[in-house]
């Protein structure tokens, strides 16, 4: 269990608990927008490849491949 201090036990709030949630909501609300610009780009590319002519089995051949090229972007950056 996380330490109270007695300010806290009885309902206060300092302003760094107040920092320290705004950092938390912002942190939230980037990786918010994030997961949904992912989601879009996903959206786009798979309209692009069926605009190309891809069958649904190459399309999420294709998708698997960007999946495994962004995760190993993002654990190398």
């Amino acid at each position: 269990m996380a330490f109270k201090s007695i300010g806290q036990k009885y309902g206060f709030v300092s302003a760094g608990d107040v920092y320290r949630q705004e950092i938390a909501d912002a942190r939230t609300e980037e990786q918010a927008k994030a997961e949904a610009k992912l989601a879009q780009n996903r959206d786009d590319t798979e309209a692009v490849l069926r605009e190309m002519g891809m069958s649904d089995e190459k399309i999420a051949e294709m998708q698997a491949k960007l999946e495994v090229l962004r995760q190993s972007r993002q654990s190398h950056g």
